[in-house]
């Protein structure tokens, strides 16, 4: 079972790749930073002093990442992906771009486990620990460049009408495991949303920031949103 980390990095153990053949239909076309306006997002806050950009991998690359998130049930469709080291290794580590979602780096952790943690975990766990966070370990490539554009499925399920204005990670856990984050929306207002871990049989839920107050566990972004 993966273990999800509040604000830490969580690591993980791959088997060795084997790379497909060259021969193969190469991966579909990189929509990098065309999936969403990056100035709708240039308010939001990113931990770029431990930001390190990465390049696009190459298309063998792309497709062993891909492998790797399929068997670990990331809700993921693969546009693009780099390792996060340019050594060799017989346990590669990846960072993985999602059409229209969520991304994620899939790490290596001291307990030999494959461990997951999507890019917003990251930069909220970045932002929190500061200088001693380490650099390059928040997402960053091209199509992961505003985080927050990846909690669109989950606003969209929560209310239609919410359109992503900032979000954060909550935390995760639970059995069922889930990863809960705050979306606060354009028009005012947010939601606290479980949303199921990677693998997991939970099944998504919300509340909006007046129920979550009414319930103890006030909203901390939606205020800052409206007008």
């Amino acid at each position: 079972m993966l273990k999800i980390g509040r604000l830490f990095i969580l690591t993980a153990a791959l088997a060795a790749l084997t790379g497909p053949a060259l021969a193969q239909t190469p991966p579909q076309a990189r929509f990098g930073t065309e999936q969403y306006i990056m100035s709708e997002y240039s308010a939001i806050n990113r931990p770029t002093s431990r930001l390190a950009p990465r390049a696009p991998g190459n298309p063998m690359q792309v497709r062993a990442a891909a492998k790797v998130a399929a068997d670990l049930h990331v809700p993921c469709e693969v546009i693009d992906a780099a390792p996060l080291s340019a050594r060799p290794s017989s346990k590669p580590e990846y960072e993985i771009a999602c059409k229209d979602a969520l991304g994620w780096i899939i790490s290596t952790g001291a307990d030999g486990k494959p461990q997951l943690n999507d890019c917003l975990a990251l930069d909220t766990g970045a932002l929190a620990a500061g200088k001693s966070w380490p650099k390059g370990m928040v997402c960053g490539l091209p199509g992961n460049a505003a985080p927050v554009a990846g909690l669109k499925p989950l606003a969209a399920k929560a209310s239609p009408s919410c359109v992503v204005a900032d979000g954060t990670f909550l935390g995760g856990g639970g059995n069922p495991p889930i990863l809960r984050y705050e979306i606060a929306c354009k028009s005012g207002g947010g939601y606290i949303v479980d949303a199921p871990a990677p693998g997991s049989t939970a099944v998504q839920s919300s509340l909006s920031c007046d129920e979550a107050k009414s319930a103890g566990a006030a909203c901390t972004l939606a205020d800052k949103k409206k007008g």
